[in-house]
């Protein structure tokens, strides 16, 4: 029951870790939150679902919140402000009765990824890129460009916000997007087989905010809009042009 959560909101955690990265948070924290997203990108569906709060570094090893769920990864300082690595983690899928759109196609299935990012945080600019591979075949891989600015930064708070956009190869936005002649056959929705190629698939915008309860206590939060793009906005899966997301919850610092 717990993965068919997960599994429910992939598209939409995924947004909320890409805003939560922005953040450039230097504290280890870890906690657990709710959001409120979109079954998948462009669904006129939403769930709610539990959000994963961690960030934990030590040397060049981290932990934090990829694509919905937290990875591992190695990083090193490249220059002044400016930081790379690499990381390996694991993406969520889709279930086919995730939504009435989807009943009758493929599932899209729980799978492991890996990638390398750069990051450039000088003051309270943080400018960023991540490739993201699936380590599953034919799921292809994403690439990230995202930039933030912390417009308001106290010993208590911080409101950050960014912008961001991904473009995909025509695997990942096949599997995302497109509608082969098996799923069309199947689909109980009558969709026309459609294909998907490579290009920018999203853009979003967000705003997140975090205060400090207690010394060791933060209240971490989030909102934002996502608009898909290209093929993935002409696709047939697509019921709306713009998804709204958010979360918020309660994180340790240690």
């Amino acid at each position: 029951m717990l993965g068919s959560m997960w599994s429910r909101g992939a598209a939409g955690l995924a947004l909320l870790a890409g805003a939560a990265g922005a953040q450039a948070q230097s504290n280890n924290f870890i906690g657990l939150g709710v959001g409120v997203v979109p079954v998948y990108e462009g669904s006129r569906e939403y769930r709610a679902v539990p959000r994963p709060l961690i960030n934990y570094s030590s040397g060049p090893f981290f932990i934090s919140p990829r694509a919905g769920l937290p990875a591992l990864g190695l990083r090193t300082n490249l220059a002044t402000d400016l930081e790379g690595g690499i990381f390996l983690g694991m993406d969520l899928g889709r279930d086919s009765d995730d939504a009435d759109r989807t009943k009758g196609m493929r599932d899209i299935d729980f799978h492991a990824s890996y990638g390398a990012y750069i990051e450039w945080t000088p003051g309270r600019y943080s400018l960023g890129a991540a490739y993201r591979q699936a380590a599953k075949s034919g799921y292809g891989g994403t690439l990230e460009l995202r930039a933030s600015y912390a417009v308001l930064q106290t010993e208590r708070q911080q409101l950050r916000l960014g912008v961001s956009t991904h473009w995909a190869n025509s695997d990942a936005m096949q599997t995302w997007f497109g509608v082969s002649a098996r799923d069309a056959a199947r689909s109980r929705e009558g969709l026309p087989q459609y294909s998907a190629s490579s290009g920018f698939k999203s853009a979003a915008v967000a705003a997140s905010w975090n205060y400090s309860l207690t010394k060791d206590w933060n209240l971490m939060s989030t909102v934002g809009v996502n608009t898909v793009l290209g093929d993935a906005r002409d696709s047939p899966l697509n019921e709306r042009k713009a998804n709204v997301f958010g979360s918020v919850g309660v994180a340790y610092r240690f």
